[in-house]
Order: structure tokens, then C-alpha cells, then sequence
């Protein structure tokens, strides 16, 4: 069987092997979604296919707005994953990375479809909830650690202009 990318290049057994062990879709629940160690894993290897082959590439940094804390935090947790699933493209990497926050790793996503795709997973939030995120696109040099610094500053300045909205490198603040 021959496998092909978004561009329709032919994959190399390394691109292959960089994307070997992306999380399942077919489990909906938060258990189902990496930890930020597996996540981090999963992200370096997605910035070094990026590198290679010179695609585009979003890290966001999302942090829920307002969540009780507790079973109430883990119940809508999952409820929240289970339809961005929906949302999300097949290549799409999300993970757990704080209390109430997740990190996302769009392969081959512009910035502005990386805003595009948070208005999309506003909608699909459960009971009206909000977030911030941060987005940060991959240059073609930096490193994973300094991607997810560039997002967390950037969700700093959307959480300062009043949370509920999505800050990105290099654009103007659309919200």
C-alpha cells in the first residue's frame, strides 16, 4: 500500500516512522487523550516531519475560562474532547497539559486556519463554556520548547484582553 500526504508526495519510511503512534480517535475519553509527557513526544516528532518536508505547522495552548474544579472539571473535560474529536482532522494531535488546559499540534495548518479551527471548537464546547488560546506557528528551525513559550505568551495576552478569544503570532486580534 502506498501512502501519500496532504500534497500527494509519496511518504519515506522516516516520515512514516515520525507519525507511528498517534492517538486513537475511536475512544472518546479523557483517558484517550496523550499526557503532556506522550504529547510532547508526539509534537517533536510532527516538528521534525514539519522540518524536513517544510510544511506548515500550529501549536496552541487552550485554557478553559471558567470550569468548577474537581469531577465537575473531568466530566466536562471529557464531554469537551469527545466533540472536538469531531472537529479535529485525523492528523490533528491534542493533549492534556495543565488542569483545565489542552495543547493542540496542527500538521500542514496555516495560522489563520488555526483560527479558524478555534472558532470551530468554540462552537462544538459543551454548556456554553469559553476558552483562551495561544497560538504559536512553527517557524522551520525552533524547537517544540520554544513553540509552546511563544503559545503560553500568547495566551497570556488573550486571557489579558478579557478571555474567551485566540491570540496568534502575527495577526492582528480578530476577536
Amino acid at each position: 500500500m502506498r501512502l501519500v500526504n496532504e500534497s500527494t508526495e509519496a511518504l519515506t519510511d522516516e516520515d512514516l516512522a515520525d507519525l507511528e503512534g498517534r492517538d486513537s480517535r475511536g475512544d472518546h475519553t479523557l483517558e484517550a487523550i496523550p499526557n503532556r509527557r506522550a504529547f510532547e513526544a508526539e509534537a517533536t516528532r510532527h516538528v521534525s516531519f514539519a522540518r524536513r518536508n517544510k510544511h506548515p505547522l500550529c501549536f496552541a495552548v487552550i485554557a478553559f475560562d471558567r470550569v468548577a474544579p474537581g469531577d465537575a472539571e473531568e466530566t466536562f473535560l471529557r464531554e469537551a474532547t469527545a466533540r472536538w474529536h469531531d472537529v479535529l482532522r485525523t492528523e490533528d494531535l491534542l493533549g492534556r497539559w495543565g488542569d483545565n488546559q489542552l495543547a493542540m499540534l496542527l500538521p500542514n495548518c496555516t495560522t489563520v486556519s488555526a483560527v479558524q479551527l478555534c472558532w470551530r471548537l468554540r462552537e462544538a464546547t459543551p454548556n456554553g463554556h469559553s476558552f483562551s488560546a495561544g497560538l504559536a506557528s512553527y517557524q522551520g528551525s525552533e524547537t517544540v520548547e520554544e513553540l509552546v513559550d511563544r503559545a503560553n505568551d500568547c495566551l497570556v495576552q488573550a486571557k489579558a484582553k478579557g478571555r474567551d478569544r485566540t491570540v496568534a503570532e502575527g495577526l492582528v486580534d480578530l476577536d
